[in-house]
């Protein structure tokens, strides 16, 4: 798949490490900075989506919401496991949900950008899936070089280039790539939650503003195939 990512918000909290641990397959580890595990709830516009082999097929801009954390696989590598994706586009969340077995959800999703200020909020209404999200940045419109965001902490956050998830029925973790350049990212100056996000997934909701928070105009990523379909193909290719 080929897409563009657009005006992300990434906010990030401390969360304890045991709590986490509960919440991942076993197959996935907690993955630590400076012995600090960390949450995040992440925003953008996802626009340009092109998935072979209907690359000819075009496919409108939407708004994504997603709660995520770090994790690391028995062989070391380091990606992304997420609690729930949050999506205004129907098509795009029965897709993902079959084809990754990502929890996508359903929702209304909005985001709006007007100079130094983004904004994004989203209403889940399902039973026993049901969160509401408001959350918002501010940052710096002057951008400082050489890069703004580089200290060991953005780059644990922002450079992940791998995510797992678990497909219905299935009894292991598989994982996709994805391809895009470095995060051109700026501190956000003044950020804000609340809602649903955390609870709904058996956290404690933040009782403070986020720790962290990053902003990035955007750019565009190629995601690939997930795992269990090379797998398939590798099998036909021995018969």
């Amino acid at each position: 798949m080929d897409q563009c990512w657009e005006d992300l918000l990434l906010l990030h909290w401390p969360v304890d490490e045991s709590l986490i641990k509960k919440s991942l397959p076993p197959d996935l580890e907690v993955d630590l900075c400076e012995g600090q595990s960390w949450v995040s709830v992440v925003g953008f516009k996802l626009t340009g989506l092109r998935i072979s082999p209907f690359r000819w097929l075009s496919w409108p801009g939407f708004w994504e919401i997603n709660l995520r954390t770090y994790v690391r696989d028995k062989f070391g590598n380091k990606g992304i496991w997420f609690y729930s994706l949050d999506s205004s586009d129907e098509l795009a969340v029965v897709g993902a949900r079959m084809l990754y077995g990502l929890p996508y959800n359903y929702a209304r999703t909005q985001g709006t950008s007007h100079k130094s200020k983004i904004s994004f909020s989203s209403s889940r209404n399902f039973p026993h899936q049901s969160a509401d999200a408001e959350f918002e940045g501010t940052f710096s419109t002057v951008k400082k070089k050489p890069r703004h965001v580089h200290s060991k902490l953005d780059c644990f956050l922002l450079d992940r280039y791998r995510f797992w998830s678990r497909r219905k029925f299935s009894h292991t973790s598989g994982s996709a790539q994805v391809k895009h350049i470095p995060y051109d990212a700026d501190y956000t100056l003044h950020a804000e939650y609340k809602g649903e996000l955390f609870s709904s997934q058996g956290f404690d909701e933040p009782n403070s503003k986020p720790v962290l928070g990053h902003y990035c105009k955007g750019f565009p990523v190629q995601a690939s195939a997930p795992s269990w379909m090379f797998s398939i193909a590798g099998h036909a290719n021995h018969r």
